[in-house]
């Protein structure tokens, strides 16, 4: 027997898809869930555990328990077998073991997982650490469920843990590459020295990143020290506990996310077992998207204080595109959870008070809103309008205004029809598509949805701005579109490329999260063929603009005698003109 014919006989795929999807039976043979693999609000994904497959009406994807695990996780068909090898703690027989030997390495993981065991053997024999974590009210158990650890100070200290690691197949340099330990002008040391460690796991239960905390009181350093990011640790993707958490997230169909490390451990070691952390940074749309496939409702955890209100305002806007119930729970004035838990005070009345996000939006920014200027009343106004156009159930867009209207008490048809005048989105009634505005209308918001649409390709990856594609959205894109496409050009021009962590550095926080919110309109499954279909819908539209816009660059570069940007403009022209001819739209 192969090592797939052993993983699907002992592997129920029942129980690996419902890690990732809510299953309910269905009849005798067959169980449903809403499709991992695509956004949908009916469930049309079909488990069959006799037949020991899956398949999606839906989007028509199809396989059995190690195709599931292989697509979901972007895993060749062998590491996926690996993975459920390990995840099930399966004995592997021997005859079946040897197939698999050549190909198993030694990896980041496995090494992270040495050290994490590790720094948790030392932190039990370091009275200081011990008493830290005692001070915290954090029991013996609760360390041990989140394998919390201690690395000692000193060059000493690396040369134990290197004493440690040689023997089972690990080299200085392993520990280096891991971010773990790194040169320094006396020699080798580790930035997490004299700290508590948190073990930072993926979703696969993989021990990939480490987070420290100072705790003595003389220490003057930063209070946490994160990992560095890496092919295997990406903050803005994974979030603290959410391996352990899953089970419970799924059968409560609710997740709390709170703000780190010491917050998430709290609130489980209470009872909160559906509590999940992020990372020293801002929800982002990733995380939502994780967190989609798993609860229906999120309840923002966040510190009561100005900074944690900020984080929530921020994440508002990211998340109307995907199918959540997100609350607030509002805690007491400069307030964590994990401090209310130390000393005895319930956090759960809090949960049970949660309000709707946009109620909480809505209510921050009406703040004072009566003694406010015309202009900034309408700034507010249609900075929440931003969020209901991302909104497409209308039910729903007139709950909004309804909360609108009360909250900042402006009389509801005014709000209705600035929204119109506004922001109105083409909106069909059945299968045949009745518009409900006029041409003009649908005209202005068939651009706003392109531009949109582009933005929110380039998001995903900002290399697929070509010479050509540069050419034409500059000519054409209005607004904040075209400043943070004339910024990526400006930055491609010096740098040659441009990635996705390029962007954070040169956009605004604004024109950087209006990106993000852009990243939802776009399916990455086949992206640069996306994005090609979009700049072809774009290059139609706007063709006279892009050769006024074309005529004059040539003019201009003609007048400062740049014969050679003269010549590149009138190549780009050319190859353009053609593309229309090839598609019969000239």
């Amino acid at each position: 027997m192969d090592l797939f014919n052993f993983i699907k006989q002992n592997v129920d795929i029942l129980t690996v898809i419902g890690e990732y999807t809510s299953l309910k039976k269905t009849g005798s043979l067959y169980w449903k869930a809403r499709c991992p693999f695509h956004h949908e609000n009916t469930p049309s994904f079909t488990v069959s555990p006799h037949k020991n497959i899956y398949y999606c009406f839906g989007c028509h994807v199809t396989g059995d328990v190690i195709e599931f695990v292989g697509k979901i996780e972007n895993l060749s068909a062998l590491e996926a077998a690996q993975h459920l090898a390990m995840r099930y703690n399966l004995q592997i027989p021997n005859e079946v073991s040897k197939s698999m030997a050549p190909t198993l390495k030694k990896s980041h993981f496995q090494l992270c997982y040495i050290v994490a065991q590790w720094c948790h053997a030392l932190m039990l024999k370091h009275p200081p650490a011990v008493q830290y974590l005692k001070s915290r009210k954090l029991s013996s158990a609760t360390c041990a469920q989140f394998m919390l650890g201690y690395f000692p100070a000193g060059a000493r200290a690396v040369s134990q843990l290197l004493s440690h690691v040689t023997p089972l197949g690990f080299s200085s340099q392993d520990l280096i590459d891991a971010n773990i330990i790194f040169p320094g002008k006396q020699g080798l040391y580790s930035p997490f020295e004299d700290r508590i460690i948190f073990p930072i796991k993926d979703h696969l239960s993989q021990v990939c990143a480490f987070g420290g905390r100072i705790f003595l009181a003389h220490d003057t350093r930063p209070k946490y020290y994160n990992s560095k990011e890496s092919d295997y640790f990406k903050k803005g993707k994974i979030l603290y506990g959410f391996d352990g958490a899953k089970p419970d997230i799924q059968k409560q169909q609710a997740v709390i996310l709170v703000e780190g490390y010491t917050d998430c451990i709290a609130m489980y070691q209470h009872g909160f077992k559906n509590v999940v952390a992020t990372l020293g940074t801002a929800c982002t749309p990733q995380h939502l998207e994780q967190l989609a496939k798993h609860a229906q409702k999120i309840y923002l955890l966040y510190d009561a204080d100005q900074a944690g209100k900020q984080a929530i305002l921020r994440l508002t806007s990211s998340c109307w595109q995907l199918d959540l119930d997100l609350k607030v729970v509002c805690l007491p004035q400069d307030q964590d959870p994990a401090s209310m838990l130390e000393h005895e005070q319930s956090v759960a009345p809090y949960i049970d008070q949660a309000q709707d996000i946009f109620n909480f939006f809505v209510a921050m920014k009406g703040l004072n809103f009566s003694q406010e200027s015309m202009k900034h009343k309408m700034a507010v106004v249609h900075e929440m309008f931003e969020l209901i156009a991302q909104v497409k159930d209308v039910l729903k867009q007139n709950i909004l205004f309804l909360k609108i209207a009360e909250n900042l008490q402006i009389p509801l048809e005014i709000i209705k029809n600035e929204y119109t005048n506004r922001y109105a989105r083409v909106q069909q009634i059945g299968k045949n598509g009745d518009k409900s505005y006029s041409e003009t209308q649908s005209a202005v918001v068939e651009k706003d949805i392109l531009q949109e649409q582009i933005l929110g390709a380039l998001a995903h990856d900002p290399d697929l701005l070509t010479v050509k594609s540069e050419t034409l959205l500059l000519a054409a894109l209005t607004s904040r579109s075209l400043s943070i496409v004339q910024k990526m050009v400006d930055f491609k021009k010096q740098h040659q490329a441009i990635t996705l962590k390029d962007l954070m550095t040169i956009l605004d926080t604004e024109e950087f999260e209006y990106m993000q919110r852009m990243m939802f309109l776009i399916d990455s499954s086949n992206l640069k063929q996306t994005f090609e279909t979009l700049m072809l819908r774009f290059q139609k539209k706007y063709w006279k603009m892009v050769t006024g816009h074309i005529k004059v660059k040539i003019m201009q570069a003609t007048r400062a005698r740049d014969q050679q940007e003269v010549q590149r403009l009138i190549d780009v022209f050319e190859e353009l003109k053609i593309e229309l001819y090839k598609n019969g739209s000239l």
